[in-house]
């Protein structure tokens, strides 16, 4: 989450993060393995003895180019939301929540990132309507719930429900 514009005034220097000025950094999948092509949170699988933090700090540096444990970008660590097991890849999900000033600057490496997009995390307020969509998938007709943002991209699935969690808890801080 960038603070940058984070107020309810939209201005940039208060601390407390309102879900209609934030800016959530969203990750568009190269499209390689499973979730190729999606977008989603920026992160990845614990190695060896890691904890989450860790892990996000390492999975941010791989994916975006920057290390986030680096003082210069001021990113803070503030919480995390409830773990949520997704059956489909056999992963259990922990997201953690982070806080900086202004985005810091972003290299994706392609293998893992096609491309980087910031949304209001606003967008994810659970009281708008959500659009549903019919798609086939491997051969599988589906009929699914998807949230716009911006670039005419869709965010959906476990990703959208984990940013509408963000959104509700920042919206009844």
């Amino acid at each position: 989450v960038a603070l940058g514009s984070c107020s309810p005034t939209g201005g940039g220097d208060s601390v407390d993060p309102h879900p209609y000025d934030c800016q959530v950094l969203l990750i568009k999948r190269a499209e390689r393995g499973r979730h190729g092509g999606q977008i989603a949170l920026p992160g990845g699988e614990l190695e060896g003895n890691e904890t989450p933090q860790e892990t996000a700090i390492r999975e941010l540096h791989e994916e975006l180019g920057f290390h986030a444990a680096d003082p210069e970008h001021d990113i803070r660590f503030v919480g995390s939301l409830d773990a949520a097991y997704v059956p489909a890849s056999n992963f259990l999900v922990q997201v953690l929540v982070a806080v900086a000033p202004q985005t810091p600057q972003i290299t994706p490496d392609p293998r893992e990132v096609a491309e980087t997009l910031g949304a209001e995390l606003g967008l994810f307020d659970p009281r708008h309507e959500v659009h549903v969509v019919d798609a086939t998938e491997e051969g599988q007709l589906l009929r699914y719930g998807v949230i716009p943002v911006p670039g005419e991209r869709r965010v959906w699935g476990l990703t959208a429900r984990l940013l509408c969690e963000l959104a509700s808890r920042l919206a009844k801080a």
